[in-house]
Formats: C-alpha cells, structure tokens, sequence
C-alpha cells in the first residue's frame, strides 16, 4: 500500500514537472513560430506559404504512410529501456527515413511530368512550377530525422522532458534565424525550406550530443522487430488513414482553389495548430507515457488517470471553442496586414474542430493499453466523412461549405469513441457532460471582447 502511494506520488510530480516544461516550451516555441510567421509574411507573398503548405503536407503524408509508431512502442513496451530493442528501433529507423524520401524523389518526378502534361488546371497549387522542386528538397528532412537518438523517446517514457523541450527550441530559433536572414537576401520560398532542414539537422545533433543514456548503434535483433512490426502494423493502418483524415482537406482544397486562398486557408490553420499543438503536446508527450505506465503497473486506475487529464483539457478546449468562433477574425486582424484578413473567418469556422479535440487522449489510452488496432474505425468515419463530403459541399456551398466539412468531420466519430470507451470500462457519462457550460462560457468572452473593438472603433 505504501508502495503504490509513492508511486502515485513520484507519478505524480514528474507529470507537473513534465507539464510545466511543455506548457512553458509551447508558449516560447508559439511565440517564435507566430513572430517568424509574422515577419515573413511581410517578406515573402501568400503564393508562397500555399506552395509550402502542400509540400509539407506531402512530407507529413509519406512520413505517416511508413509509420510503425515507433516512439510509441518504445514508452508503452516491457523492453522500453532494453538496448537490444532500441538499437532494432534506432536502425528500422534510419531505414524508414531513406525510404521516405526516396518515395518522395518519386512522387516529385510523378508531379513534374504531370505538370508538363498540363494535367492540373492553370490556377491549382499542383500546376506551380516550383512544387516538384520543394517536395524533393523538403523531404530530405525524412533521411536528417531517421538519425535521432532513441534518447529523446527514452526520456519521454520517463515523462522527463527539460532537455526535450530545450533541443526542440534551440532548433527552432536556429532555423527562424537562417529563414529570416535568408529571406532578408532573397525573398523566395527556398528560406522556408533552408529552415525546415536546419531544423530537423540541429534536433539530431542535439539529440545525440546533449543528452544522457545510450549511445545507439546499428543493430537487428529479430525478436525485437517482431515487437516493433505487431504493434507498428495497427499504428501504421492508423496513421495512414488518420493522415488522410486530418490532412486530407489541403489535399482537396489544393485542387479546388487557387495558391492565394490555400495560402490564407494555411494561415487560418496556423493558428488552429498553434491552439492544437499544445494539447497535443501534452496529451503525446505528458498524458501517454503517464498512461502508459499506469496500464502497466495499476490497471485498475486508469480510467480515473484519464479523466484527470480531461477535465482540464477539456475546459481549455471548449472555452477557446467559443471564444475563437466569436471572435477570431478580431486575432487576424490584429496579427496581420489586411492581405490576410479573409483568413479571420477562416479560423472562426475552423475552430468548431476543437470540440472533437477533447477527444485524441482516449486514442492515447487505447495505445497505452496496447490496442492500436481500436483506432482504425475511429478514424475511418472521419476519412469517408471528409474525402465524400468536402467536395459536395464546395461544390453546393463553396469554399465556406467546405470550410464547415473541415471543421465538423471529426464529430462523426464521437458515438463510436464513446462505445469503445464503454466498452472498456473508459466512460463516465456525467464527466462528459458536466463540463459543456464552459463553451456557452467562451462564446461570451468573445462576443464581449467583439461589443469592446467595436466601441473603441477598431476596423483592423
């Protein structure tokens, strides 16, 4: 009994210190991405961050479409800390990198040809001359990353995330500085691309150099790649769907309007993967390994594991659902020149998607309990929901139907997670319910803070 509770005790401050380092690492990693944003949207045009925004999404895509998950098995595993097993996984991954980027070299020639055939129409992003170009050299981050120590998720299983979030930053105000710098010198998408590489090259130096514990080597242990391939093969069905699902729009919208309107369309998301990422942060680096370790050794506590996590997940989600739906144009116009302001009604719709949010920590216990394969149909509903309906609506309603598709998709899916949830002893309906107050709660901060710009005379 006095074990367990110092358990319970060293669980729980190593997640406060864990959750302390990512909210403090998200709020200086937002506020250099949003002023790097900031100033190059002043030097480069909105052509360009559309050109950027499919060129990632096609490094994201191949990069899902390989994923054996992983980081993911070496914190949920038995043999998370056995060097024989990280080692297998350090050297799948080197393997899994090269074979990414040479997909993409592919994928690049593919495009090139069918822009030479004039297969897209002449406003679409595909048909840029320049794209073919930029995912080929964008991709080559898939060969940097494949290098990184087995370090930095062997920390994340101890849920010990200073030094992660230290090399995270460090890389990232490095590369804002190559971009700015070189953008200063020559205005062209080619300083995005410079820094993303930076990037990922500064985080594996790093990852290898500034941190304790073992030093990887190439190895093939085939017991360990079996483990790896049984519960990467679910991991990896899922990824590719929830790709598409999550993705997918930027893919379909890519073909249906020009780079100008993507390149506003990837603003408005910027600031909805800003909100995103620091949940997912948390839910990913802090929520998951804590899981995970409560699957392992105190099974029966884990749904009230869970839902200490919700419930303030859920309360940050819900109020800045409303407080963005009533007032997000005001956060564009305030942040950016009236180039981008159409971008403000973007992101007021696109916030709708944060009421789904709540729900990707019931994923996270789905892995921790060693059940990757419960993720698939979740994500199948919002893949058909997305890939059949966006284009009928656009096709009916435009882009502000489509916009609506993007933001409501994900709702689909919400009676399924609640079955599997119950089906696992995971639900409890009263904590589901008792906390929906606080959107009612954000919308009125919005509509308050709309009735003050509008009383000060503010037009942007």
């Amino acid at each position: 009994m006095m074990s367990s509770a110092k358990s319970n005790l060293s669980l729980r401050s190593r997640i406060i210190g864990a959750g302390s380092w990512v909210l403090g690492g998200h709020v200086i990693s937002q506020a250099l991405r949003l002023g790097g944003n900031l100033v190059m949207t002043r030097l480069l045009v909105p052509e360009m961050f559309g050109v950027m925004a499919i060129a990632n999404i096609f490094y994201l895509g191949l990069a899902l479409f390989s994923d054996l998950g992983l980081r993911q098995n070496i914190i949920q595993s038995h043999r998370g800390d056995d060097p024989l097993f990280l080692n297998t996984v350090w050297t799948v991954q080197i393997i899994r990198g090269g074979f990414i980027w040479l997909l993409a070299i592919g994928l690049a020639t593919t495009l090139q040809l069918m822009n030479t055939a004039q297969i897209w129409p002449a406003d679409s992003v595909y048909a840029e001359p320049i794209l073919p170009f930029v995912i080929g050299v964008i991709t080559f981050n898939a060969v940097i990353s494949g290098f990184s120590s087995t370090k930095l998720a062997t920390a994340n299983r101890n849920i010990s995330l200073g030094l992660i979030t230290k090399i995270e930053l460090s890389s990232q105000l490095m590369a804002l500085i190559l971009m700015v710098v070189w953008a200063l010198i020559d205005r062209s998408i080619w300083a995005l691309v410079a820094g993303s590489l930076l990037n990922s090259i500064m985080r594996v130096i790093l990852s290898h150099t500034a941190m304790p514990g073992l030093k990887n080597k190439l190895h093939w242990d085939p017991d360990s790649f079996r483990e790896v391939f049984t519960f990467g093969k679910w991991v990896f069905l899922a990824s590719i769907m929830g790709f598409l699902a999550a993705n997918g729009d930027r893919f379909l919208l890519g073909g249906l309007v020009d780079s100008r309107v993507l390149g506003l369309y990837a603003i408005a998301l910027l600031m909805i993967h800003s909100i995103r990422l620091v949940t997912q942060k948390i839910v990913s680096s802090v929520a998951f390994p804590a899981l995970s370790e409560v699957a392992r050794e105190r099974p029966a506590e884990l749904k009230q594991v869970y839902y200490k996590f919700r419930k303030p997940l859920d309360i940050f989600l819900l109020f800045t659902t409303g407080l963005l739906f009533m007032s997000g144009h005001l956060l564009v116009e305030i942040l950016y020149d009236d180039r981008y302001f159409e971008a403000g009604h973007m992101l007021e719709i696109l916030s709708v998607a944060f009421l789904m949010e709540r729900y990707n920590l019931a994923g996270q216990c789905f892995l921790a309990l060693g059940k990757p394969k419960l993720l698939t149909p979740m994500i199948a509903v919002r893949l058909i929901a997305l890939f059949s309906l966006l284009p009928l609506m656009n096709t009916l309603y435009g882009l502000q139907g489509a916009l609506w598709v993007v933001a409501t998709h994900g709702l689909l899916s919400l009676p399924l997670v609640l079955y599997i949830k119950q089906k696992l002893g995971l639900l409890h309906v009263m904590r589901e319910i008792e906390v929906l107050p606080v959107l009612l709660i954000g919308g009125l901060f919005g509509y308050l803070l709309n009735t003050l710009f509008a009383w000060i005379g503010w037009t942007g």
